[in-house]
C-alpha cells in the first residue's frame, strides 16, 4: 500500500474554508480508482488539519492522483494556511516473512 498524508495548518479565519475543502477531497477521493481509503482528520487543538489517503500501491497514486488535481485549483494556499502544506509520501514497509 501506500499513503499520502497532507497537513494542513490554516490560519483561523479560514479554518471554516479549509474544512469544506477537506470534506469535498475526502468526497472526491473516495470515487477513484485505486484509493482504499479517504479521511480528513483534526489535531486535538485544532490548529492541524490533516488529509490522509491511502492507495492500493505507489503506481495506484501516480495514476489516480491526477483525478484529485482538479480540486486544487483555485485554492489559495498561500492566502489560507500560515505555513506550507506538509506531504508526506509513504511507502508500506512489508513485514519480514516466517522464516525471516
Amino acid at each position: 500500500m501506500f499513503t499520502q498524508v497532507v497537513v494542513h495548518r490554516p490560519r483561523p479565519e479560514h479554518r471554516g474554508a479549509t474544512l469544506a475543502y477537506l470534506q469535498q477531497a475526502v468526497l472526491t477521493a473516495r470515487s477513484v480508482e485505486g484509493i482504499i481509503q479517504a479521511v480528513a482528520w483534526t489535531e486535538g487543538d485544532g490548529e492541524r488539519l490533516v488529509l490522509t489517503t491511502i492507495w492500493e500501491s505507489a503506481e495506484a497514486f501516480t495514476t489516480g492522483e491526477d483525478a484529485l488535481f482538479d480540486l486544487f485549483q483555485g485554492v489559495p494556499f498561500e492566502e489560507w494556511m500560515l505555513e506550507p502544506l506538509d506531504v508526506l509520501l509513504l511507502d508500506e514497509i512489508p513485514q519480514p516473512g516466517p522464516e525471516e
